[in-house]
């Protein structure tokens, strides 16, 4: 485990105009930094306005309750990240959320790589002893093993329900509305505060699985189950919300291999979807279509070892099932060998005519003679960049400099730079968009938000307040999308 009195915490929130990271973007972010007993050391709020090549969606400004007026005040967006970026870059820091790593944290890191600044060294141990944590995963153990102390565990509809809004209600965490950053930051501090003080040790031994290294040490020290034949197989428990509330969140698992592509990423085998008495050696694999589940180490979802102390947490019925597919394993270890040999490496699919803002992940890391330009190109002034910009080799660093320049500074760029950024711009917003995300999935048609906002005005039970996001709103989408009108469609 890690030594925390090394750390501060950064606790962070965003609020965005939706959920798509690579082409929505942060409108407000929070950041509280702690010591590590949570005290608090620094506050960082950002308004960032609102781009003019985004058109936001109405459910994610009604659930903000943010208007259009108010996304015309702040940091542009390229100012607002280089600040971002030295906050969550300086050294020693754990960065933190509820439910960060699967929403804010992408938010970060593209964020982070449209605006040409490196998208990774924030969750990086070795450079800059940084690295990231969420709660919101770590709930999930104490809920499982703390039950009873100190957290009273919200019910919707006889519902276990792990929402932050409803466990900050009931348990009275933080006063404020929710999904207000600042507010979010401050409740979930609270709740850091109080599943610390429940148990520390379990605390940082959760912390300190946010580490690569440290989850692999851990997932070494698994017990094994030895084969007929000698071989050696680990067993575990998986504790992951994907697991669901039926299962209470968790399954018994057995390591069946390593990635040969993503080093990291490990293959397991639950222990609770099949009888495997009911299964021949020889028909295993061809029986078993579901229950293989993929674990990046250092990423959400705990391991922790088969073993009776454990077991309060599991339905009893799945125990037994669990150690009777041990027992076959053990006299058929045939079976999970081809079994390994039939899982495909995990691939990343490659994804046509992907949208610069989204090719992180299709292009890779900055090379050197990028990362040469990009320095060179935040030292500059606004005319300087701009002439830099002009003699930038055609590639990803000259099409994400277009875009920074004509989202944050569209008045004081030459024409050839403008129509370059114009021609992009149109693309986005007075047509469906041909030009996908690393998923294959595209911008929202302007129309379509146009049509979905219309339809939430007609909903007779909004407030004022929600009817004066929603006109607003609609007002910013007629006007952006006045030349399609123009032209006839």
């Amino acid at each position: 485990m890690i030594n925390l009195t090394n750390y501060n915490y950064l606790f962070y929130d965003f609020e965005t105009t939706g959920q798509n990271p690579c082409f929505d973007q942060p409108v407000r972010l929070a950041i509280i930094e702690t010591d590590n007993n949570f005290n608090e050391i620094n506050k960082y709020i950002f308004n960032i306005k609102l781009r003019n090549d985004i058109l936001p969606h109405p459910k994610a400004l009604l659930v903000n309750k943010l208007t259009i007026q108010d996304l015309s005040d702040g940091d542009n967006e390229y100012q607002a990240f280089k600040k971002i970026h030295s906050i969550f870059n300086s050294p020693n820091k754990i960065s933190i959320g509820y439910n960060s790593l699967s929403f804010d944290d992408k938010f970060l890191r593209f964020g982070f790589y449209r605006n040409l600044l490196e998208p990774y060294n924030h969750h990086n141990p070795i450079k800059g002893n940084n690295f990231r944590a969420d709660l919101y995963n770590m709930i999930f153990v104490y809920y499982l093993f703390k039950n009873d102390e100190s957290i009273i565990w919200p019910t919707i509809n006889n519902r276990l329900s792990l929402r932050l809004e409803n466990i900050n209600a009931i348990n009275n965490l933080y006063e404020g509305m929710s999904h207000d950053a600042e507010i979010d930051v401050y409740v979930t501090i609270e709740l850091a505060k109080k599943l610390h003080s429940i148990d520390p040790k379990m605390w940082t031994y959760l912390i300190s699985n946010f580490i690569k290294k440290n989850e692999k040490i851990n997932f070494e020290k698994l017990p094994s189950i030895i084969s007929i034949t000698n071989l050696k197989f680990k067993v575990g428990i998986l504790i992951s919300n994907k697991i669901g509330l039926k299962s209470n969140y968790c399954a018994p698992v057995l390591f069946l291999s390593t990635d040969n592509n993503q080093k990291d990423t490990i293959h397991l085998l639950r222990l609770d979807h099949y009888d495997f008495t009911n299964f021949r050696p020889e028909n295993f694999v061809d029986k078993i279509q579901k229950g293989i589940i993929t674990k990046k180490f250092g990423e959400p979802n705990f391991i922790i070892p088969f073993t009776d102390q454990y077991f309060k947490s599991i339905n009893e019925h799945i125990v037994s099932l669990a150690k009777e597919n041990i027992n076959w394993i053990k006299h058929n270890p045939s079976a999970i060998q081809e079994l390994i040999k039939s899982i495909p490496d995990k691939k990343y699919e490659k994804v046509d005519n992907i949208d610069v803002d989204a090719s992180l992940y299709d292009i890779g890391f900055f090379k050197n003679d990028e990362i040469k330009i990009i320095n060179e190109f935040h030292k500059k002034n606004i005319d300087e960049k701009c002439t830099l910009i002009e003699k930038m080799p055609n590639g990803r660093i000259k099409d994400l400099a277009i875009r920074i320049m004509g989202r944050n500074y569209i008045d004081a760029i030459p024409q050839s730079l403008f129509e370059k950024y114009e021609n992009y711009q149109n693309s986005v917003l007075f047509n469906r968009s041909l030009n996908p995300d690393y998923k294959n999935e595209l911008r929202f048609d302007p129309l379509q938000l146009l049509n979905e906002t219309k339809a939430l005005i007609n909903n007779k039970d909004l407030s004022e307040k929600d009817l004066d996001i929603l006109n607003g709103l609609k007002e910013l989408i007629l006007v952006k999308t006045r030349k399609q009108q123009d032209l006839g469609f």
